[in-house]
């Protein structure tokens, strides 16, 4: 199991309210203490809440990779508070129970969703959407993001569904490089195929092919929420 982090702005006048709008607004979910209980399912999270962040809009824009409009970056402004649902997940099923949880929370006041071990940020719109169609494609783009880095692109998020991330050197275009890494980890993640080092992989019979290297995740230190403990694959020409 890994551990994987959203966060959920929301104007509550204080946790007595958060409390009682989970209770009332959130379609079955509880919140008592540090515990979000979703009383249906059975299951429960760890949660964390924390009064009023002033870099948090910044925080919001940047990981929303300026797509949020500037309207909804100053609700989040004025947010009081922000719930920090903390899940193991290790499968597809408790990536869907934690988009459930963070559904519950929108809808007892949330704003938007911040993936924090990701660093995503979706609209409470996009969320909602996702939770009512919660298959493969649409997740896998709610939880894993490319970067293109100095030397290298990467992706990020694919530990929520306890696997390896992804990495290529910068040697071809920002396009290509996302196609290649968004195949390979999709692929990985609906077949589940058994990889080993020094196997190729290419994206269609007349692609260019690809030496596979298993590798330990080198971007961060391990107590970095963007670590990956799963490691890294690692694609070379």
């Amino acid at each position: 199991m890994t551990e994987i982090i959203i966060g959920i702005p929301g104007v509550w006048k204080n946790r007595t309210e958060l409390i009682q709008a989970v209770a009332t607004q959130s379609d079955g979910h509880q919140l008592a203490g540090q515990v979000l209980h979703n009383q249906e399912k059975g299951i429960s999270f760890h949660v964390e809440v924390y009064d009023y962040e002033p870099h948090l809009k910044e925080a919001f824009s940047y990981a929303s990779k300026g797509a949020f409009p500037e309207s909804l970056l100053t609700e989040i402004d004025h947010h009081t508070f922000t719930v920090y649902i903390i899940a193991e997940v290790s499968d597809f099923e408790a990536v869907i129970n934690l988009i459930d949880a963070g559904s519950a929370l929108l809808k007892a006041g949330g704003m938007a969703v911040k993936i924090e071990t990701a660093g995503m940020a979706h609209t409470k719109e996009a969320w909602q959407t996702l939770q009512k169609n919660p298959d493969i494609i649409p997740v896998y783009a709610h939880f894993v993001t490319i970067i293109g880095e100095e030397d290298h692109y990467g992706s990020f998020g694919m530990k929520a569904f306890g696997l390896p991330d992804v990495v290529t050197p910068n040697t071809m275009s920002p396009k290509d490089a996302v196609t290649l890494l968004s195949t390979f980890n999709f692929y990985n993640l609906g077949e589940r195929p058994t990889f080993t080092n020094g196997q190729d992989f290419r994206i269609k019979s007349d692609a260019p092919t690809f030496t596979l290297t298993s590798r330990q995740d080198f971007r961060y230190e391990e107590d970095h929420p963007f670590y990956n403990p799963y490691g890294l694959w690692s694609l070379e020409k």
